[in-house]
């Protein structure tokens, strides 16, 4: 996970964090090969926003919200690809299309069979992985 911080959003975690309520965006990846499931990312906004403007190179007060959500579907796939890489190193897996999950209430987070979150810059990041 540090490593995909540090190598495409020039950022890091700061040890571990505890969700909070702060306003959030949460995308997901699905993936299937040997084993299949999905991976899921939630972040707070002012991290989302952060983040973004480092993977883009842009200021965060040009950002549009498009772009962050955008931002947070790809922070997903990578973490996707990171986890399933280190499940079965050797195995194929293909992963779907990350969504971004617009109602909370949708979130897979929560039920997740294995979940840590994370401090990072402006606040928590989560990830999560569940099996089908």
């Amino acid at each position: 996970m540090n490593n995909v911080l540090e190598t495409m959003f020039f950022s890091e975690t700061f040890g571990p964090g505890e969700p909070d309520d702060s306003p959030s965006l949460e995308a997901r990846v699905a993936f299937s090969g040997e084993k299949s499931g999905s991976v899921a990312v939630r972040i707070s906004l002012a991290s989302a926003r952060c983040l973004a403007a480092s993977f883009l190179g842009e200021s965060e007060d040009l950002l549009e919200d498009a772009q962050i959500a955008q931002v947070v579907c790809e922070l997903a796939n990578m973490l996707c690809g990171s986890i399933v890489t280190q499940i079965e190193s050797r195995g194929c897996f293909d992963l779907g299309a990350p969504q971004l999950l617009p109602d909370p209430a949708q979130s897979e987070i929560a039920g997740a069979e294995l979940r840590q979150s994370f401090s990072v810059e402006h606040g928590t990041l989560t990830v999560s992985l569940t099996f089908f």
